[in-house]
């Protein structure tokens, strides 16, 4: 795992992480819907954006969690023989991490652009799940996803989870939870943002890669 050093504190009993380049803390494991695998954090990034007339930002920073023996269970199986360097560059790995509902996983973002607002959070958002919730004729759940925001503040420090298990995605701002959304359309377009073939942040996704692939082998 890169980009991660202990901040030195605790939240809850857990280990608390720094990503190196935006300061952000990421606790080492993360219980949302299940209590006997804590999902642990597998890599981390940085998502940036040029915005015009300003150099490029850094918005938020992501990271990764997955439950760790229904992981290496399927991942075992799914990836046996490829040494971790050879595994951590290829998309199946990350293909398998998001189409299989039997892995909790959790998508963790810290913000860290103090002047980042609801209306460039959400475009950003809309404007990649559109394509992947309408080519999987789902796109009536864009807007019930969204409506979970309307009444949020943003500011430097906050985070925000997605978790996928069961064809269920659960959104929690700062560990409370937002709501709960059934859609297996859902749940993949969100993983598709940061796994997928074509990912907003490359060095999160190179991270992540890196942190399956122990988890797969080890």
């Amino acid at each position: 795992m890169t980009h991660l050093q202990p901040s030195g504190g605790t939240r809850g009993g857990k280990l608390l992480l720094k990503e190196l380049r935006t300061g952000c803390e990421f606790p080492e494991d993360y219980c949302t819907v299940g209590k006997d695998h804590c999902p642990v954090l597998t890599g981390v990034g940085v998502r940036r954006k040029k915005v015009i007339g300003v150099k490029n930002i850094d918005v938020y920073a992501v990271g990764l969690y997955v439950d760790p023996v229904a992981a290496k269970k399927v991942l075992g199986s799914k990836c046996r023989g490829a040494s971790p360097d050879d595994l951590a560059a290829q998309q199946k790995l990350f293909d398998e991490v998001k189409k299989n509902d039997s892995i909790e996983k959790t998508m963790r973002l810290v913000i860290s652009f103090k002047s980042l607002t609801h209306s460039r959070f959400w475009k950003a958002l809309e404007e990649r799940l559109a394509p992947e919730l309408s080519k999987k004729g789902d796109s009536e759940v864009l807007a019930a996803f969204g409506s979970q925001f309307n009444d949020l503040k943003f500011y430097k420090g906050m985070s925000m989870s997605f978790t996928g298990k069961d064809g269920q995605l659960s959104t929690r701002i700062d560990d409370k939870q937002i709501g709960t959304i059934k859609s297996k359309a859902l749940c993949d377009a969100i993983f598709e943002i940061y796994l997928g073939a074509d990912p907003v942040s490359k060095d999160a996704k190179e991270s992540i890669g890196i942190g399956l692939a122990r988890l797969a082998t080890q």
